[in-house]
């Protein structure tokens, strides 16, 4: 299993960052790495997602299902990558309350057979879940 997993700190309340996130239909005004979602944050919920992994490649869609909604703190959906077992992959979002607003952990965990062959592809995701991360903030601040 390899995991990619990010912090990002905004300055607003935990139920205005949860409003952002969980609002698919703005994803293309703001997110540059999801940047478009079609359905609905509700467990068992099958979501396309329009996912640019780099900025030299058109976007790819994925078919993921919602696996946890618990408003306003976690969002996890799964699914998407390939073939059960040569790869697969789950992505999820936990809000956690601070003094100063919120804190963001955003994650992605991949398993199957094809996974550690996937070093630059795990990088390059990396690199866009903080692109994600800083447009979110910016969205929810600004």
């Amino acid at each position: 299993m390899r995991e990619v997993e990010t912090h990002i700190d905004i300055a607003a309340p935990t139920q205005r960052v949860w409003d952002v996130l969980t609002d698919f239909a703005a994803y293309p005004e703001w997110n540059p790495f999801f940047i478009a979602v079609d359905g609905r944050a509700h467990p068992g919920e099958k979501l396309a997602l329009h996912t640019k992994f780099s900025r030299r490649f058109s976007p790819r869609v994925s078919t993921v299902t919602v696996r946890t909604v618990d408003p306003p703190c976690r969002l996890r959906w799964g699914g998407g990558l390939a073939i059960p077992r040569l790869a697969d992959g789950e992505h999820g979002f936990h809000l956690d309350a601070t003094d100063g607003g919120t804190r963001m952990r955003h994650y992605g965990r991949f398993s199957g057979l094809l996974i550690p062959m996937a070093g630059m592809l795990i990088s390059a995701l990396e690199q866009r879940c903080h692109e994600l991360n800083s447009a979110l903030r910016t969205r929810v601040e600004g």
